[in-house]
């Protein structure tokens, strides 16, 4: 093997890529060691490379060829580390950069419902005209709502990802879902000027789900219409059964979205190309929530869009259940007593949470007393025989599970009326409440209306 040959060689495996490691012996003639190995050295840095002398005994050659091998094997490894490592830095940066977006949206998110809030109770204070007042109390119930809804919204993707949501299903009549979510959707259709059509049969769009749930979906899909859709769109909620299916869409005129960008529109926090200055509201995680519930219900949910400027078409397909035939309603009137009244204690460490909820509950006609811990409330209950007690979960010294025990082991504990009271939402915290001996499990803020229908039905079952 002369010297040029060697030289070109050397010079053809220096092209190689970096990363190649395709191996390569190099079967040599005798020579002078230190010029050999000076070539040695010019063809290392080509790659997986090996030179050995004739006479070649096959051991040799055999021995050679299986250290190339396991140094090919080698070097693959590496490099598929190498690119895993990449590959996880690529993602974890993306993540990062989500997560940082996501943080600078719900700041934003919660920061202006706050900001109407605080601007409606300096209202109150500086002026004294009924009609500033009630639109200030209607600013702060509406603000209240949409801190509710967004605070419902996280708890329930994190649920959801970590697999702690259980469907209660049943048979239902998916027509009388829907025309309440259509109800819900109004108020905000309103707001925005669109027009919201709804079309759907009744008692022929039988599903084997959760109400609620179901209710979800399509609440997040129009209300998702809603804000990405200039202001006097047309927004349009239909479903029929096809075949085996129950079949729900919602269509919009609206900005619609980028083809390229649809398989990612339910992944979390993400809200397309929309910035923080032009966001419509919302924490990104509407229509990830949206597909996890109806994969929950074995269905598949899609999305469409023509592009920018085209609206947006969402799809959601459920299993349909065997036809099923309503049961007759008792339309008789319920007959009661509305000038009854209940004595009821409210237990709550936030005094102005407590009092402010004591004061609701007497002007709906309730006697309502005050405590602000344990120890005071099972003074108070046991001086005051309540026959309706709201119960704050988180008191100091000693907690609201601990505080319903006790009052059950009263003599007339059994008969009073114990509602929970409490800002953890979950399953788990529900039935925790239950079998601490509480009745009902309300999630703050309080839904006042629920909590006057609790009331009302233990004045109607006196």
């Amino acid at each position: 093997m002369g010297k040029a040959f060697i030289d070109d060689l050397t010079a053809l495996l220096l092209k190689q890529p970096s990363w190649s490691d395709l191996p390569m012996v190099i079967i040599t003639g005798s020579g002078e060691s230190a010029y050999r190995r000076r070539q040695l050295a010019a063809l290392e840095p080509a790659g997986n490379v090996s030179i050995i002398e004739r006479p070649v005994r096959p051991d040799t050659l055999v021995s050679t060829l299986e250290a190339a091998m396991r140094s090919r094997r080698r070097q693959y490894q590496v490099r598929s580390l190498l690119e895993e490592r990449e590959k996880m830095a690529a993602l974890a940066l993306e993540a990062d950069r989500r997560k940082d977006e996501f943080l600078a949206m719900l700041a934003h998110e919660l920061r202006n419902p706050l900001a109407s809030v605080a601007n409606a109770a300096s209202l109150l204070q500086a002026a004294g005209d009924p009609e500033t007042h009630a639109w200030a109390a209607g600013v702060i119930e509406r603000q209240t709502t949409q801190l509710a809804h967004l605070i419902d919204d996280l708890l329930d993707v994190s649920r959801i990802t970590t697999g702690k949501i259980r469907l209660r299903r049943k048979i239902i009549d998916l027509a009388v879902v829907l025309g309440r979510a259509c109800d819900s959707a109004q108020p905000l259709m309103k707001e925005r000027g669109h027009e919201l059509k709804c079309h759907f049969e009744r008692d022929k769009l039988w599903l084997m789900a959760d109400p609620t749930r179901i209710e979800q979906i399509i609440l997040n899909l129009l209300t998702n219409a809603a804000k990405y859709t200039p202001k006097g769109g047309k927004v349009r909620m239909e479903a029929s059964r096809q075949g085996q299916e129950i079949v729900v869409t919602v269509k919009d005129n609206g900005m619609g979205i980028e083809p390229k960008r649809l398989p990612e529109m339910f992944q979390l926090f993400t809200q397309g190309e929309r910035s923080i200055a032009r966001s419509e509201g919302g924490l990104g995680i509407g229509l990830t929530i949206v597909e996890k519930l109806t994969e929950m219900h074995d269905g598949k949910v899609e999305a469409f869009s023509a592009g920018p400027g085209q609206g947006s078409l969402f799809t959601v397909r459920l299993p349909a259940a065997a036809v099923q035939i309503p049961a007759p309603q008792d339309k008789s009137p319920q007959v009661s007593d509305p000038t009854k009244a209940l004595r009821v204690l409210v237990v709550d460490d936030n005094v102005d949470s407590a009092v402010g909820l004591a004061r609701l509950l007497g002007r709906a006609g309730h006697q309502v007393s005050l405590a602000y811990d344990g120890p005071e409330a099972l003074e108070q209950a046991r001086k005051l025989t309540p026959e309706a007690i709201v119960l704050d979960i988180g008191l100091p010294t000693m907690d609201g599970y601990e505080v319903a025990r006790l009052l059950r082991l009263e003599p007339w504990g059994s008969d009073v009326l114990l509602i929970a009271v409490t800002g953890y939402g979950q399953e788990e915290d529900r039935q925790r409440a239950l079998m601490a001996g509480f009745d009902h499990h309300l999630v703050k803020p309080v839904d006042l209306a629920r909590l006057k229908d609790l009331l009302k039905e233990r004045v109607q079952a006196a």
